[in-house]
């Protein structure tokens, strides 16, 4: 056979096996395409036998939470601050609307109630949603309200319109959450609400800045009064937002488990905290929240005021602080799902106490250490997912909804009140100094060594929580100093035992003694499958 004759017969050889394999190439990108895309969640991977209506309605609710974050940047934020200096906010005004946002939470009690009598979430979830939003068309008609009497008033109806928003608002949210915790498999809750809320963040942070830069335009080219450039965004808004609504009214609402027997509203207010377990979680809740709150609105604060840094770089600060919660999510999902809530919470809680000591030894040269603090943002992104997926799990199926309901209003309370008490302490700090073994603490400093303090009291509550179902804290530790069973980036790895290493020693200190079985069912790191249970 001539040389001619073989080459046809090798082609042929080669394409059926060159084929396959740039299949699985292709395959193998679309499938990490997938796995980074902040918008793409498929339940199946976990759960194999789910059904198709509930795979598509959980792909819903996460596009829906991108729609929904959209909305906020263009109706909330810089916006919301610009447009209310525009109609004639002064600083107590603008004080006035913080305290409508987290006050409307005490509003979730009377919105259970309400969901109980219709009996329907969908319809409740959906109705108030689309109330809630059309209430911002008046608020856009105040903008171009120029005739007196009603220019003079236009701040204080401004007031009224968006309380009612805020309000119907939690009207909608009490029923959509109680509905997305049904929908989805307590296998996946972690993975699916990090999913969800890194859509939300993503195109937030994106828009965010675009939003913006639209103002700044805006001006710049004196394309209208600057009044009429909110007037744009929150149209923009208002769009997306009846796009989320319309994508929710799609999806699949589970069978709504009903109490055995109905409870009249001191009851159903009583009934949570008759639940001892539960009650651990609310003394946890409230002191965590004091805690973060008491301190956190004036960080910013005291970066541009006491140590006179740009507004820049405090923007900077933020930003590296966004996009470290945003890309540890996914990861902190996956660890959720794996190990529980409540042995990453003190990995978290960690953290976070560390973050706070770190603000005390700042001054206005310790640029590298302003970096370094923003970087323990990673540490925000697993608290914001597994303190509320702590309460999801703990609280009955029949009474979730009411559970859920009742923590949402003491969390308002707290997050109301931790900031008039901080704000009270930063007064009353306002003229101490001392110079302790070369550190100089002055006016803020002392507000933080208070959030300290109560950081390190939240530890204490958080023993007492029982979670069933969930690993110990060493056997988490243990695993994250290679963390092969987590699959996340090998530099976001490194980037994790960094920021836990320096709590090691305090970790193990407030570790949970286990007991010699449970020592026993300790896998190898890098083996360990499913979700380690232990008692107590």
């Amino acid at each position: 056979m001539t040389p001619s004759q073989q080459t046809p017969q090798t082609n042929q050889d080669a394409s059926p096996s060159t084929a396959p394999h740039s299949t699985n190439e292709a395959k193998a990108i679309s499938l990490l395409l997938k796995d980074l895309s902040p918008f793409h969640f498929d339940v199946r991977t976990s759960v194999p036998n789910v059904p198709e209506e509930i795979h598509r309605s959980m792909q819903y609710a996460v596009t829906e939470g991108a729609l929904a974050g959209i909305m906020a940047v263009f109706i909330g934020g810089v916006v919301l601050t610009g447009l209310a200096l525009a109609l004639g906010a002064n600083d107590f005004i603008i004080g006035v609307i913080a305290a409508i946002q987290a006050g409307a939470n005490l509003l979730q009690m009377r919105a259970f109630r309400a969901l109980e009598r219709s009996d329907n979430r969908r319809t409740m979830a959906v109705k108030f949603a689309v109330a809630c939003r059309l209430m911002w068309v008046p608020i856009c008609a105040l903008i171009f309200m120029s005739v007196e009497p009603f220019a003079s008033y236009r701040i204080w109806i401004f007031l009224v319109l968006f309380a009612l928003s805020v309000g119907l608002g939690v009207f909608s949210g009490v029923p959509w959450v109680a509905w997305l915790v049904d929908l989805v498999p307590p296998r996946v809750r972690g993975r699916f609400f990090a999913q969800r809320n890194l859509a939300a963040g993503a195109v937030g942070v994106v828009l965010g800045i675009a939003a913006g830069k639209f103002i700044d335009v805006w001006n710049e080219r004196a394309l209208g009064p600057p009044a009429y450039a909110f007037a744009v965004l929150i149209a923009f808004g208002m769009i997306f937002g009846f796009w989320a609504v319309a994508i929710q009214n799609k999806m699949y609402d589970p069978p709504f488990p009903r109490p055995k027997s109905p409870l009249t509203f001191l009851e159903s207010l009583k009934t949570p905290f008759s639940d001892i377990n539960f009650r651990r979680v609310f003394y946890f809740r409230i002191f965590y929240d004091f805690s973060l709150g008491m301190a956190g609105t004036f960080y910013g604060v005291y970066m541009l005021t006491q140590v006179g840094l740009s507004f820049t770089f405090v923007s900077a600060m933020v930003m590296v602080s966004t996009f470290t919660n945003l890309l540890s999510l996914k990861m902190w999902g996956k660890m959720l799902d794996t190990y529980g809530n409540k042995p990453i919470l003190y990995i978290c809680l960690i953290g976070k106490f560390i973050f706070a000591v770190l603000w005390l030894f700042t001054s206005p040269i310790t640029f590298w250490l302003y970096i370094i603090i923003h970087l323990f943002g990673i540490f925000d992104a697993g608290n914001g997912l597994a303190v509320p997926n702590l309460v999801y799990k703990i609280a009955p199926a029949d009474r979730r909804a009411n559970y859920i309901t009742v923590d949402g209003t003491v969390v308002g309370i707290a997050a109301t009140v931790a900031p008039l008490i901080g704000g009270s302490l930063a007064v009353l700090f306002s003229r101490w100094s001392v110079e302790l073994g070369g550190v100089h603490l002055a006016h803020f400093h002392f507000l933080f060594l208070a959030s300290v303090g109560m950081r390190a009291l939240t530890f204490y509550f958080l023993r007492k929580v029982h979670e069933p179902e969930s690993a110990s804290l060493a056997q988490v530790i243990n695993v994250i100093e290679p963390i092969r069973s987590i699959d996340v980036f090998e530099g976001f790895q490194f980037a994790l035992r960094t920021l836990v290493a320096p709590a090691r020693f305090v970790i193990k200190k407030l570790a949970p003694k286990s007991s010699e079985e449970q020592q026993k069912k300790i896998k190898k790191p890098g083996k360990e499958k499913g979700r380690a249970k232990r008692g107590g």
